[in-house]
């Protein structure tokens, strides 16, 4: 999934760009799936074998499941459903199939803590990303969780999201219509 930083830098821009009463509301729910345990709940996942990485991916986010079973009306739900897309699109869009073809689960996790490692302070300062005590603790207790879960040291893999290409997603997935996909269904 991607990092934090990255769900919250996008909220904080969605918010520049876009009408939104609720500004706490959509920063909480911005990264609100990312706390439910397990995860495979709140990004509907569709099980899948990790032996192929690419198509784990893909499976990673069933968005058309979400928009089925939910009714999206308030900020926060907005912003579930921006997290939601921003994990689908940075799974099937940011790395190339045929990058994911030739990397293994273990490896990928690996590299992908590892740039989260070396990105996540530059966001924090580019996106004037300023957590309240509390919430930057949860954060710090699921990464710390997280890489325990998938056996990772973020000290040893390699950067696998350069800046240039993260910022022009995050400045994409911040000018997403959501009405466009909440009226769909």
């Amino acid at each position: 999934m991607p990092s934090h930083q990255i769900h919250l830098a996008i909220a904080k821009k969605y918010i520049e760009k876009h009408e939104v009463e609720d500004k706490e509301a959509f920063i909480e729910g911005s990264i609100a799936p990312d706390f439910v345990k397990p995860k495979e709940i709140s990004h509907y996942t569709i099980p899948s074998s990790k032996e192929d990485l690419y198509e784990h991916l893909k499976a990673k986010v069933d968005l058309n499941r979400f928009l089925r079973e939910n009714e999206i009306k308030t900020d926060y739900d907005k912003a579930v459903l921006l997290h939601l897309m921003t994990d689908r699109i940075f799974f099937t869009e940011f790395f190339s199939e045929e990058f994911l073809k030739h990397t293994n689960y273990h490896e990928f996790t690996e590299d992908l803590y590892t740039s989260y490692s070396q990105t996540n302070g530059y966001l924090e300062e580019k996106y004037h990303i300023i957590l309240k005590e509390e919430l930057a603790e949860k954060i710090r207790e699921e990464i710390e969780a997280s890489k325990q879960h998938h056996k990772v040291s973020a000290k040893t893999g390699k950067n696998i999201v350069p800046l240039d290409k993260l910022n022009a997603f995050i400045e994409r997935m911040s000018s997403v219509n959501l009405e466009e996909y909440i009226t769909k269904e």
